[in-house]
């Protein structure tokens, strides 16, 4: 089935998974975004069993979202409906990147980059490049298979003490929906979560002056799951700041399985730094524009 040519588009593909298509198209995808245009993505690859929830409504996976990062455009599920999106993410995009299957990548004639890797390298139409650390994609948890997914709808009852001296938000970048506490919360909670501190003496006081430490001790002997980051709370287990940004560690505690974080802009805009010299040298954006 060919594809109209005024339908800017180029997909990346593989002859075999875990080659790194999807290093490669996020990479193109944000030097695209350096160069000054505006690429939208298309997920037709094998889809990850993380979802990742999108602004407007309904979920994606991992994979689509992870390149829909790298375009700097919201996910929406229009990205993973097959090659019959293709005319609408095109008309409001200067080019549409694809990340595909060998197979479906082969359906129409649209210009292809193939990618292949071994311990060493990866290589990008043949012309090898370094591989490139950190891996923006992640491997398949085996240790939580078993868990159901993180749901807003089914999500356990989650709180943040709010902190006068919280060290760290960036901490709870993967508590979605949580409630934030400055007093006792209504009702009983699943999980809470006494933050890392920049003065451990003044908040300890502080939870003493508003009662959230005996509420604290109340809602553990009701059952809740309550952890304290790198300080001693009375009732709470202690557990290390990087244990909670451990999308594992976390997913573990909360009983729901949570889809791995997404890359900040930092690893994105490397990533395009490290497949700029490949797209200068094969003239990229010659032969797309």
């Amino acid at each position: 089935m060919s594809r109209p040519a005024r339908l800017r588009s180029l997909i990346v593909t593989s002859r075999r998974e875990g080659a790194g298509k999807t290093h490669v198209a996020c990479a193109l995808a944000r030097w695209l975004v350096h160069e000054g245009y505006a690429p939208a993505p298309l997920h037709l690859a094998r889809r990850s069993p993380d979802r990742v929830e999108c602004p407007g409504g309904g979920t994606v996976s991992r994979d689509a979202a992870l390149l829909a990062e790298a375009c700097r455009v919201p996910p929406e599920p229009l990205m993973e409906l097959g090659w019959a999106a293709l005319g609408e993410l095109a008309s409001r995009s200067d080019l549409v990147i694809v990340e595909a299957g060998w197979e479906e990548a082969h359906a129409g004639g649209l210009p292809r980059v193939v990618v292949d890797r071994n311990d060493a390298e990866i290589t990008v139409n043949g012309v090898a490049l370094p591989l490139f650390a950190p891996s923006v994609t992640h491997a398949w948890a085996m240790e939580l298979e078993g868990l159901p997914p993180w749901e807003y709808a089914s999500r356990p009852r989650t709180g943040v003490i709010s902190l006068p001296h919280l060290l760290e938000f960036a901490d709870l970048a993967l508590l979605r929906g949580a409630e934030w506490l400055t007093a006792a919360g209504i009702g009983q909670f699943e999980f809470l979560v006494v933050p890392a501190t920049a003065n451990a003496p003044h908040d300890a006081a502080w939870l003493e002056e508003t009662g959230l430490r005996g509420w604290l001790e109340q809602q553990a002997q009701g059952g809740a799951v309550v952890i304290s980051c790198g300080w001693e709370v009375s009732g709470a287990r202690t557990m290390e700041r990087d244990d909670l940004t451990d999308y594992r560690r976390l997913s573990l505690l909360l009983g729901r399985r949570l889809p791995a974080p997404l890359p900040d802009d930092p690893v994105l805009d490397s990533l395009a730094e490290w497949i700029a010299p490949w797209a200068r040298q094969a003239a990229l954006l010659p032969a797309l524009f």
